[in-house]
């Protein structure tokens, strides 16, 4: 930005914006942004922004149900916040809780009577002028897993901005109003074209994954991306005094946008440490044994991409029962570490298996399909491909021909539609998955929406610590001074009897996170049930 004459120039405002961050890794840089925009050139008033999707899906997320994110957002200053819709993947209770935690304004105009500290909508003064910011959240029921935000009241996102904006102008006098929105580009689109007079100045927009910077008439529409490997930075000045020609006292601001890669700027070493303690149970469970081997027994990831191996198998099946799915598919290609396992199984393997961040969904599939993906993803057999989909172990295939059989204990129904757990990225072309993409584009509404999915490695470790509480012999016998909660190291010596081994601190608190839905260190015998159930 150039300099400014500050006597002579208006009212300015700038804004730093990203979107849906789930990991801490790059906040300390973008602490580092946050005090260079805050101090060259500064603007009247620095606003830093988050459009929804923050504390929640990542394996932190799972131990410490968002706290560790909402501090690092403390620390780096962002002032608002909306919500998105994988705020609801916590419990109920823990996010009431990050709520209180957060140190800056939470936007939420479409969600009504879930939370007293949520507010609908604020005005900022800026010298002579003031600007009303609302925030809303998608509505799509099929991108929550459950009735979002505890039976809270949703209303349609674009439509009640509209509502709040006529509000904000008309009634308390705002010059302008900007929007934070966590729904996809489309419906950003359409909100974008729908307020025409006067236009948003800007749409500050999450859920999307990819970077926008678009210009829709007089409306700048930004997505900063994911887990802020860049941030979008705007300036909004106005004249110094009213024009003649303002009615009302609406005014639309010039805007001036940029887009910065963070990793152009040296972390802030104070905010370094602060994650590196937030991330040091992770790291922890990295040693974690997630499955223990009988003397005799193996598992092997080796020639994944050319046959069905027991380890493949084993994902399949534990990702299959985490999603309450009918069958899974995983491709070859994404289990990489081709290894045999004779002892144990860690979450560092997970690690090491499956490398790459994909996002797993649960779309019906007709038999016929899944048939005749399993048999084209296998034609090029023995020769290997990365394409090969491992199969769960219901779902029983002909070894020779590729042919898929059953589902279950039932013969496959080519007409019948099942309930399958997959990469979404198989819909897209990823493998040249031809039957699975054909029907992705014949049948666009049966694909689940980009932000539905839920990451594999996270998923699986949650199922292999849900198997684990499961061969303990159940909540009284693991409550061993029956106090009707249990404790990470009543799960320990559980662990202990069980394996017939020394006892295992990381295992139990692997346990432990993934049944202490409301993080508060114990588990009590309604969420012990629930994990039974899953």
């Amino acid at each position: 930005m150039n300099s400014h004459d500050s006597a002579a120039r208006g009212p300015t405002l700038r804004i730093v914006c990203v979107n849906d961050v789930y990991s801490l890794e790059n906040l300390p840089r973008l602490r580092t942004l946050v005090e260079r925009y805050a101090g060259v050139d500064p603007a009247d008033r620095l606003l830093v922004t988050l459009a929804g999707d923050f504390v929640a899906p990542s394996l932190l997320s799972g131990l410490d149900a968002g706290r560790g994110m909402i501090d690092c957002m403390n620390a780096v200053g962002v002032t608002h916040v909306c919500l998105g819709n994988h705020e609801d993947d916590i419990a109920t209770d823990a996010l009431h809780e990050r709520i209180a935690e957060f140190r800056g304004t939470w936007l939420s105009t479409n969600l009504v009577g879930f939370d007293n500290k949520l507010v609908g909508t604020q005005i900022i003064e800026i010298g002579r002028v003031k600007v009303g910011l609302l925030g809303v959240v998608m509505d799509d029921r099929s991108a929550y897993r459950r009735p979002p935000f505890g039976g809270a009241t949703l209303t349609p996102p674009n439509a009640t901005a509209m509502a709040a904006t006529e509000m904000l102008l008309r009634e308390q006098g705002c010059a302008c109003v900007l929007p934070l929105t966590h729904q996809a580009v489309e419906d950003d689109r359409a909100l974008a074209r729908a307020q025409q007079a006067p236009a948003y100045p800007v749409i500050l927009g999450g859920h999307d994954h990819t970077v926008f910077l678009e210009q829709l008439g007089q409306t700048w529409l930004v997505k900063a991306g994911s887990d802020a490997e860049h941030a979008i930075v705007l300036d909004l000045s106005w004249p110094a005094a009213r024009p003649a020609s303002c009615v009302d006292g609406i005014e639309t601001p010039t805007v001036r946008v940029r887009r910065e890669d963070v990793a152009n700027y040296r972390e802030d070493e104070p905010l370094r440490a602060r994650v590196n303690r937030h991330m040091a149970p992770v790291h922890d469970l990295e040693r974690a044994t997630l499955v223990s081997l009988r003397p005799g027994e193996t598992l092997s990831s080796v020639g994944t991409r050319l046959r069905q191996t027991s380890l493949g198998t084993l994902i399949c099946s534990h990702l299959r029962d985490a999603l309450g799915a009918e069958g899974c598919l995983v491709n070859g290609g994404g289990i990489r570490a081709n290894r045999i396992y004779e002892h144990n199984f860690s979450y560092a393997d997970v690690k090491s298996e499956l490398p790459f961040d994909n996002d797993l969904v649960v779309a019906t599939l007709p038999g016929a399909v899944l048939r005749d993906a399993i048999a084209a993803s296998r034609a090029h057999a023995p020769a290997e491909s990365g394409g090969f989909l491992q199969v769960d172990d219901r779902l029983h295939v002909d070894e020779n021909t590729h042919t898929l059989l059953s589902v279950g204990s039932e013969p496959l129904d080519p007409a019948r539609g099942y309930r399958i757990a997959l990469v979404r990225d198989l819909f897209g072309g990823m493998d040249h998955q031809e039957p699975l993409l054909r029907f992705a584009q014949t049948h666009p509404e049966e694909v689940p929406p980009a932000d539905n999915g839920r990451e594999i490695k996270g998923v699986l470790v949650h199922a292999f610590a849900v198997e684990l509480w499961r061969q303990l012999g159940g909540f009284d016998l693991v409550d061993a001074n029956h106090d009707g909660v249990v404790t990470a190291d009543e799960i320990e010596a559980a662990l202990a009897r069980a394996e017939k081994s020394a006892p295992s601190a990381l295992a139990a608190d692997l346990v432990m996170h993934a049944l202490d839905s409301n993080s508060d260190g114990a588990v009590s015998r309604e969420e012990a049930t629930k994990a039974d159930g899953e």
